[in-house]
């Protein structure tokens, strides 16, 4: 992974994807599928702990961006600069809801310092859904606003209060033949190249070696209705919504 691209919110939060990265997995230097052409499913809608088996629990706002991408919206439950006493660990989903619960938004409590985003939405291939990130809010030392990766995972979804991602391997041995951006000679290679990264996929999408194992999988449940609030809260405390 070589991303160019520069995060405005600098790269602290990016601390809750490195267990994810520490693995053999790579980042992929194409998107999978079309945002022009998805959809957003609703039971996706809102706010989600997000924890990578069962360690690092933090804060994800899937903000519907239209009807075919998500907003979404990341953070790390962080002691505030005038908290008192022993912070509880965040570790678990369970830590995290407590937490929103017990404990004050703000510098007396829990807060939130740094933020990460990203463009999200969804595609269906061979019967299965996979997610595709692309990060923004950045900007190049061009100038531009491009990205040279995306983070793609495969959606197994249970119900409205779970879903897990499981992340593509960019490195398995179905994409071996597909040429690497550095030896690329044409003008584009996103637009060039996304269709065979596709067909690539579907080729392996029933070898379990192509995602993560079972403890790469990032496990998303949902923040209760009772608590939106307080999370709406430890959001506004790195971006103000209007």
């Amino acid at each position: 992974m070589k991303p160019q691209i520069r995060s405005i919110t600098g790269a602290v939060l990016m601390l809750a994807l490195i267990p994810i990265f520490a693995g053999l997995l790579a980042c992929i230097p194409v998107p999978i599928g079309d945002p022009e052409r998805s959809s957003i499913d609703p039971d996706i809608n809102g706010v989600w702990t997000a924890s990578l088996d069962g360690e690092g629990a933090a804060l994800y706002l899937f903000r519907p961006y239209d009807e075919r991408t998500w907003l979404l919206i990341g953070t790390m439950l962080e002691e505030g600069a005038d908290y008192v006493g022993e912070f509880p660990d965040i570790e678990t989903h369970e830590d995290a809801i407590r937490a929103l619960a017990d404990q004050p938004i703000g510098g007396a409590g829990i807060t939130a310092a740094t933020a990460i985003v990203y463009k999200v939405w969804r595609t269906r291939l061979g019967g299965s859904w996979f997610m595709t990130w692309e990060p923004v809010g950045g900007i190049n030392d061009d100038g531009s606003f491009t990205t040279d990766f995306w983070l793609v995972f495969r959606l197994e979804k249970s119900g409205d209060k779970e879903f897990r991602l499981r992340m593509v391997n960019a490195e398995h041995e179905t994409f071996d033949d597909i040429v690497d951006p550095d030896e690329y000679e044409g003008d584009d290679y996103v637009k060039d190249m996304r269709r065979t990264w596709e067909r690539a996929l579907q080729r392996a999408i029933d070898d379990p070696e192509l995602y993560a194992d079972d403890e790469g999988v990032w496990v998303f449940r949902r923040v209760p209705p009772d608590l939106t609030g307080e999370a709406a809260e430890l959001f506004q405390e790195v971006i103000e919504f209007d």
